[in-house]
């Protein structure tokens, strides 16, 4: 963590709830795209914040002070994204393969998870 790092999550802690994104980049004079992961970057807050949206604004919520009701959705829905773009690699990795060997193209059945040729 940088200096910049702790500055915000000592922010967030002393504010000890919701904060908006733009209230956090006026105050510490950071751009807007500086809150978000970036290719291989994380985003500033992301190893003690959480994104959230209240009153149509986006803020930021330390983790301390996050509600499980409120956690849980979060923590489900990135796991579902994350699991979704492995079964994409999969899925490539599948295809570039029977292309390079001339195989007939493979199916996961979605019940079972077993593989079917066709």
């Amino acid at each position: 963590m940088d200096e910049l790092e702790y500055q915000v999550e000592a922010f967030l802690l002393s504010v000890g709830g919701w904060v908006s994104k733009l209230q956090i980049c006026e105050r510490f004079g950071i751009p807007e795209r500086r809150t978000r992961a970036d290719d291989d970057r994380p985003g500033l807050l992301d190893n003690f914040a959480v994104s959230s949206t209240r009153e149509g604004q986006s803020g930021f919520i330390h983790n301390k002070f996050l509600p499980t009701k409120d956690y849980l959705p979060i923590k489900h829905r990135i796991k579902r994204h994350a699991i979704g773009e492995l079964r994409k690699t999969r899925r490539w990795d599948a295809a570039r393969s029977n292309c390079l060997t001339g195989k007939r193209p493979g199916m996961m059945e979605r019940h079972t998870g077993q593989l079917v040729f066709l």
